[in-house]
């Protein structure tokens, strides 16, 4: 009888250690078959889960793109600075009690970072981050770099992380607001040379600017403008003041990070016969809920509203404020207006 009950024993544990093992090989057949590629923004080949729910942000425009493919529930970190920043905490209060990683300035902190147990670590496109996604990967996290320089590469990033967020349709919404924005300035941004003016941008100090390929010059030439600065290099470049006035621009446009106030730059003797400042057409680009001239999402509004501010005529029909609004619902859910904006 003894014996008969123990081979009833093994036989049941046999049973469950058989119905365990088949378990498990299936979860891992599933996980291996649910596994994702893509190319990334450097050219590097990840692989991420069918479905990503714990992500981790280390700059202030991957936190954006996040946000604007409606999947800010998914970010269980975030950089340094992400509770300073007025448009994240209008959108998403608690994201100022998530942990901060790090920045793109000084690089992230490995130990924060994967203790959130992240299933996707979005990185900013310089410095150390091919170093830092390396570090990530050998630690069996997923580490996807980012490049959203220039409005096509915003495009770019957009259809990109839509599709690893899985958040496509919320990614085509945002795109067709891009696509919006670019219709209405298709007629500056094909005006014969001889009509377009010649537009100067200053980054924090006056004599830093952009050259070719970079957003900014993007969004000039876009709103019917020639950046001078892109004769010289691609990238941030620091000009000299005799370089300015021998440009002469007829505008001068300068961040919202400019470390100055423009009545007292409008002031400077050297400037004094440059055409922009003889004709007070010196102008900060707007909206204090978040910079304009950084790479994001939003970053297409900017050149409607310098399309406008320098072609009125052109744009003497249009309502900027419901472009505006229009725009940020499309994008966030909620109108400029709504998130306290102003410009």
């Amino acid at each position: 009888m003894l014996k008969k009950e123990n081979l009833k024993v093994s036989w049941k544990r046999n049973l469950l250690i058989f119905s365990l093992s088949i378990m498990i090989i299936l979860s891992l057949v599933f996980r291996v078959g649910a596994a994702r590629n893509f190319t990334d923004m450097v050219g590097r080949q990840i692989t991420v889960p069918a479905r990503i729910n714990r992500v981790v942000t280390t700059y202030k425009s991957a936190t954006q793109f996040v946000l604007a493919l409606d999947a800010g529930e998914k970010l269980v970190g975030v950089s340094a600075k992400t509770d300073k920043q007025p448009l994240f905490i209008k959108l998403q209060p608690e994201l100022a009690e998530l942990p901060q990683v790090g920045s793109k300035r000084n690089g992230i902190n490995l130990e924060t970072t994967l203790s959130l147990d992240p299933d996707l670590v979005i990185l900013y496109p310089h410095r150390d981050a091919l170093e830092t996604a390396a570090k990530l990967e050998r630690q069996g996290v997923t580490a996807m770099i980012i490049n959203p320089e220039s409005l096509q590469l915003i495009k770019e990033t957009t259809e990109l992380l839509g599709k690893v967020l899985d958040r496509e349709k919320q990614a085509a919404k945002v795109l067709s607001a891009y696509n919006r924005i670019a219709s209405l300035t298709a007629e500056t941004a094909n005006l014969p040379e001889a009509r377009k003016k010649k537009i100067y941008f200053a980054n924090s100090e006056f004599t830093d600017s952009v050259g070719a390929e970079m957003m900014q010059t993007a969004m000039i030439e876009n709103a019917g403008g020639i950046n001078p600065a892109a004769e010289l290099k691609s990238g941030f470049i620091t000009v000299s003041a005799e370089k300015i006035l021998e440009w002469d621009p007829e505008v001068v446009i300068v961040s919202q990070y400019f470390n100055g106030k423009l009545n007292k730059l409008s002031q400077e003797k050297k400037y004094q016969n440059v055409s922009a400042f003889k004709n007070n057409k010196l102008y900060r680009i707007p909206s204090q809920l978040e910079p304009w001239d950084f790479p994001s999402p939003s970053s297409f509004i900017a050149q409607l509203w310098l399309a406008q501010k320098n072609y009125p005529l052109e744009y003497k029909d249009l309502n900027f404020q419901k472009e505006l609004n229009d725009f940020y619902q499309d994008l966030y859910g909620k109108t400029f207006t709504e998130l306290g904006g102003e410009f």
